[in-house]
């Protein structure tokens, strides 16, 4: 018999999409093009796999690689499972890495051996030296006690490690357990059991890791869809990586619908266009730069982009062009499994809310406080946004609840929003010390302690700075450490050796310990130091323009 209630868990999900959509495309590459009853094939496989490889309800898996097939196929064999899976990203450093995989206790690492210039076997290598010379499937390090097991696509030259394939051969053993045990395994997850955590930097120097429940990973995607306007036969490219909760929720949203995700092999932009173009996707997930990127070099190519949605200009339901203040400015976080507060992509918002975000999502419950003591303020009045309910995380790993929620349930969030009488959420600033930037969150204090890591530097202090193109940069004063004549690039190429580039500072200014602007008690004043950094940044460049005197 069918589910009588919506999927609520993502065995349950598969299990609807399959019998409604088996022979329709699920995930496309300019390589190869499986449809959802492949898909469905391939993930039961490798979940057998991991099943005969000793895993089961809970237990802690890792996956490191870029979007496609094999990502799309090891994430649902994990979550078949019951078992809890981290979401590593590509992006990440060996020292980012170590973090990862040291404080969600992962015993068994699913990776791609080589993406763009990285090689994850000497990733994991630096990140743990004593692994070297250890046997496959017997790892053990005091730095990732759990951690016994890795497997990568190609796993040559790296002993400690196993190749896919072999794990996926354990499907095969007479002893594997097969299909009916799987199907019984899945009876047995359920709604409330988390299923993924994913890192996103915190408020302190290290990333937190959230943690979403099968509830969330299912239930929410299809209210997102709505808003998105995903339809069963759209073909989605989103160029947010899906191990970011952005590009999670789209796949997430995709896979609801029945639609197809389309893969390009790498972020590069002529690659994102031949695949947007050979795998025929009419609707294309972006932000920012990358976006505006794709837009040009489409257009140089004769693409019509307004046949693209997502990549043209966006319209109401009569085919009107909304302007972009009146365009839904959609408000979500890692934390809400994206938006909380949106319209339909398709919407004008009212003339009188331009840059709103919108109504609640999903029966999402929200509340205005004062940011010192928890009051809750009148309607139209600016606080502290609160959430409830909804696609809200379960919490964050190893974290208790009570240090992370409110005792009636609700999270902090630290946005500070006005909510009107007609429900409509303004965001107007970040409390605290998040930078935004090319839709990822960046911790300001973990670019922070990288900085002042670092032999040439005495102090560095960091702020966002806004940016028409990427939302906010980061950007960072410095303090040289005495004898030392740092500059901009040698710091950045030193910052690359530990922080994911996307939170290296994009600017860097020099300045002396008596310019970096204090309170009283010596607390940083960090509106004050943006606007340090960006008067520095205005004085370079009128110094750049002005004409050598004769």
């Amino acid at each position: 018999m069918p589910d009588a209630q919506p999927p609520s868990t993502l065995p349950a999900l598969l299990r609807a999409v399959v019998a409604a959509r088996g022979d329709r495309d699920a995930v496309a590459t300019l390589g190869e093009t499986i449809s959802y009853a492949d898909l469905d094939a391939r993930s039961a496989r490798m979940a057998r796999a991991l099943l005969a490889s000793g895993a089961g309800k809970g237990t802690r898996i890792a996956l490191l690689a870029p979007d496609g097939i094999s990502w799309i196929t090891a994430f649902l064999a994990a979550l078949r499972i019951g078992a809890l899976l981290t979401l590593v990203s590509t992006l990440s450093t060996p020292r980012e890495l170590a973090h990862i995989l040291r404080t969600s206790d992962v015993q068994m690492l699913i990776a791609a051996r080589r993406f763009l210039r990285h090689d994850y076997a000497e990733a994991v290598e630096a990140a743990f030296p004593g692994i070297v010379g250890q046997p496959a499937g017997r790892v053990r390090l005091e730095e990732a006690p759990y951690l016994r097991a890795v497997w990568f696509d190609d796993a040559s030259e790296a002993g400690w490690a196993a190749p896919v394939d072999g794990l996926l051969a354990q499907a095969d053993r007479a002893d594997a357990p097969g299909p009916a045990i799987l199907a019984a395994i899945e009876q047995q997850v359920t709604p409330g059991e988390d299923a993924v955590i994913v890192y996103t930097s915190g408020s302190t120097s290290e990333p937190k890791a959230v943690v979403h429940s099968h509830w969330s990973l299912t239930r929410h995607p299809p209210e997102l869809a709505r808003l998105f306007l995903v339809a069963p036969d759209d073909r989605m490219l989103p160029m947010l990586p899906a191990f970011w909760l952005g590009g999670l929720a789209m796949a997430m949203q995709v896979l609801s619908q029945g639609a197809t995700l389309v893969y390009p092999a790498s972020p590069e932009i002529d690659l994102v266009l031949e695949t947007m173009l050979g795998a025929r996707a009419n609707r294309v997930n972006g932000w920012g730069d990358g976006l505006v990127r794709l837009r040009a070099a489409a257009s140089a190519r004769g693409v019509n982009v307004d046949t693209i949605v997502g990549l043209g200009v966006f319209r109401d339901a009569n085919g009107e062009v909304i302007p972009p203040p009146l365009q839904s400015n959609m408000l979500g976080m890692s934390e809400s499994f994206a938006p909380h507060s949106a319209e339909p992509i398709n919407t004008r918002l009212p003339d009188d809310k331009p840059g709103a975000s919108g109504r609640a999502v999903n029966a999402y419950e929200r509340r205005v406080v004062d940011p010192d003591s928890g009051a809750v303020l009148p309607t139209g009045a600016i606080g502290e946004l609160q959430l409830r309910g909804g696609g809200l995380m379960s919490g964050f790993y190893k974290k208790r609840r009570k240090d992370v929620f409110t005792p009636d349930g609700f999270y902090p969030t630290g946005d500070l929003v006005r909510i009107d009488a007609d429900g409509y959420l303004t965001f107007v600033a970040r409390r605290g010390d998040m930078i935004k930037t090319r839709a990822a969150n960046v911790s300001r204090l973990e670019v922070e302690a990288a900085l002042n890591a670092l032999p040439d530097v005495a102090l560095g202090v960091v702020a966002g700075l806004p940016d028409e193109t990427f939302g906010e940069i980061v950007a960072a004063a410095v303090v040289p450490a005495e004898g030392a004549t740092p500059d901009e690039e040698s710091l950045r190429s030193a910052l690359r050796e530990t922080l994911s580039s996307f939170k290296v500072p994009r600017r860097i200014v020099f300045v002396a310990d008596r310019d970096i602007p204090r309170t009283a008690t010596g607390k940083l004043r960090l509106h004050e130091l943006g606007t340090l950094i960006a008067a520095r940044l205005a004085d370079e460049q009128s110094r750049e323009r002005r004409p050598e005197m004769s």
